[in-house]
Formats: structure tokens, sequence, C-alpha cells
């Protein structure tokens, strides 16, 4: 299974080396988050510019603003200033001037009410706007994947160790109380030594495509934008979860993609694929992404037991609602329920990062986690290539 190389390069370094290079010369420090600036006061809500404003913004980050405690929604990015940046402003208590297109971001280091920029535009622009948004002074959550490139991951992290600003991975799950729960359980043995895990996130997007092609994201059909298919769509979230659960990184994995719908989906967007990771200490990983059925699992066994987040008949064990509501989900150590707060995910998230901010303290979904996962979705695509290959991460 091949891809398309994006040709946006948004970095001024000629070479992945060159950014490789740079990345290695800068203080420890500056990759992990602490970095050296001047840190807002800890009772001031930080100013978030949404970058982009598709359904994801809409329906789901939007909404969430008058939860938060650290942050509040201070301006918008878009192609349509006019028109829908006006009615934005309008709708959520911001000024136009605080609305900015593309090609004026920037203008964002004129605005000291502005702190952080959340880029939620097609993954194949994420480099190309974040790095944009550091150049500006400003703070950048990343949504997932952090890019379609290690290339551009790396010359991301290196834009905003030059800026000394944050980078952060929209990683909610790694503050969503069941999936840190069941990170909890794990490592305190609540399964014995761990063995094998099963983590899927399928989603109907075929059945979008048939039946409702008017409110399905397109993009995803271009391997350019994307990056690939399912695997770089919601394949992030079992990488994430082998990851966090184990409490280890991969050192080799297999994919083995398939399509049953090639009228939909072209060369270089898989409708499906399977894969596995392998841990230093021999557990295994099962994933699976696809667009062509709605399916969520999320159980990891070990030798005396298994520890499984579910949704219930509202959400799903990855899923978020929107609309300012909290997903439902369930943890289960064996049979027995552990019962815990459901949450929102984008306030939680973004709250933390403005802590984070605040205190001048690392962030755990930082750009660091956002390039290793894409370096384990890259090697699951070169096994794809081969076959099914065994590939080292």
């Amino acid at each position: 299974m091949s891809r398309p190389t994006p040709t946006n390069d948004p970095s001024p370094m000629s070479t992945r080396r060159d950014v490789v290079k740079a990345i290695a010369t800068l203080p420890a420090a500056a990759t992990l988050g602490r970095l050296a600036y001047a840190a807002p006061t800890l009772d001031r809500k930080l100013g978030v510019v949404l970058c982009g404003l598709g359904g994801y913004s809409t329906r789901t980050i939007a909404p969430e603003f008058p939860f938060a405690e650290h942050v509040r929604l201070a301006g918008v990015v878009t192609g349509d200033p006019e028109g829908k940046g006006r009615r934005w402003a309008a709708e959520h208590g911001f000024p136009e001037t605080n609305v900015f297109t593309y090609e004026t971001m920037d203008r964002l280091a004129d605005r000291d009410d502005i702190d952080i920029v959340h880029v939620v535009t097609p993954n194949s622009l994420h480099a190309e706007h974040t790095v944009a948004a550091l150049r500006a002074g400003k703070h950048v959550m990343c949504e997932k994947p952090m890019a379609t490139t290690a290339a551009d991951c790396e010359a991301m992290i290196a834009a905003a160790a030059e800026a000394s600003r944050y980078l952060g991975v929209d990683y909610r799950l790694q503050f969503e109380p069941h999936h840190v729960g069941a990170t909890d359980l794990l490592r305190d043995g609540a399964a014995g030594d761990l063995v094998s895990g099963s983590y899927e996130f399928s989603w109907g997007y075929y059945n979008g495509l048939k039946n409702r092609p008017g409110r399905v994201k397109r993009w995803l059909l271009d391997p350019a934008m994307a990056g690939g298919g399912a695997m770089f769509d919601t394949g992030v979230y079992p990488v994430q979860a082998g990851c966090y659960l184990a409490r280890a990184e991969p050192v080799s994995v297999r994919g083995l993609p398939a399509t049953r719908h090639p009228e939909f989906f072209g060369e270089g967007v898989e409708e499906t694929m399977s894969f596995e990771m392998t841990f230093p200490d021999g557990f295994q990983a099962l994933g699976r992404a696809g667009y062509g059925y709605k399916y969520h699992n999320c159980m990891t066994r070990g030798t005396t037991g298994w520890v499984e987040v579910t949704g219930n008949e509202s959400g799903s064990a990855f899923s978020q609602s929107g609309d300012g509501k909290p997903n439902r989900k369930r943890l289960f150590r064996g049979k027995q329920e552990v019962v815990l707060e459901d949450t929102l995910q984008v306030a939680v998230l973004l709250d933390r990062f403005a802590v984070a901010i605040k205190r001048n303290e690392p962030f755990v979904a930082d750009g660091a986690m956002g390039l290793r996962d894409v370096r384990i979705i890259e090697a699951v695509y070169r096994s794809a290539a081969k076959g099914g290959a065994s590939v080292s991460v």
C-alpha cells in the first residue's frame, strides 16, 4: 500500500537531515515543553483562535469553550472572513479584528489577547498552519494526526523550539477518565503481565459517501490531503491506545490493507487497515481502522484478566459526543465495572494545555508524541507495501 508524498514544505530548512540536525542541537527542555518565555498569569483565561471552521470546530470544539476554566474562544482563521468569520465573531462574542485568513496569520503577532492557535484544517495543511502560528509567537494545539509525514512533524517541533512556544497534539483521550483509569489499572497489575490488546476505531464513512454525500468530508478521499486512508484518519487512536495502555512504544509493526469499495476508495486511500504492533517485552497490540462500518474496541488482556473501555448507548470507546455534551464511557476490570465520571474532552484537553503553559510545565501530548505516532503509521504503510512483512519502527 503506497501513498503519495505531500508537496507542501512549511520549513525553510532544505532537507529532512537539516531538520533532524536542528532538533538535535536544541536544549532538551525545549523539546519537552518547559520553555524560556514569560508565562501568563494563572488567573487569566488564555485566548484561543480556531484555525479552520469545519464540522469538528463547529459541532465539537466551539460548544465546549463555555465549560472551560482556563481558555476562551478569542478568534478564528477562515477562508471566508466576511461571511463565516463575521458570523462566528457575532455568535461567540469576539471582535472582528480577531478574524484572520490563512494568508494573514502573521498578523496574529499583533494581538496580545490571543495565546493559542488550535489548528483544525485538513491533515496535509497542519504543518503549514502550525509553523505560521508559531512564527507569529502563539502556542499551537494541532489536531491529529500531527502531520502527514514525519519530516513535517520534525519541522513543526523545530519551529516550536525556535519560537519558545508549546506545541500540543489533540490527543483528548490522554486526559479522559476511563482511558486514564484503564492505564492506571494495568500499571497496578489488574490484569497481571500484559499479553495482548485489541484496539479498533472504525466508522461508517462508506455509508456516508453512499447515502449522505453532501455531509461528509470529501478531502478524506484525496491521499495528498489526508495522507492516506483509514489508518491516517482513525488509526491514530488504536496506535495511541496500544502505547499508553502498555506504557511503551512498539519496536516493529505489520500492516494489511483492504478495500471492498474501490468505486469510492482509490489508490492511496485504503478502506480498512488491520495492523499489529509488537512491543519490547513481547506485548502484541492488534489494531484496526476502517471506513466500512462502525465499531470500537479497546480491550487489554493479561495473564490474570483483562481491562476494557467501552461506550454505552450514546457513545463508544474512542468517540466524543460534540454539542457540549460528555461522551459516556464505561470501564471494566474483567466483569466488574469501575464507575468513573464522564467529562467533556476538548475542554479538558485545552484546559490542561493552558495550565501547562501558565505554569511553564511539560505537556504530555506534545509534538514528540505526535511525531512518534506518525512514524508508527509510516511504518505500517511500509509493511503494507511489502505484503504485511514485519517492519522496524
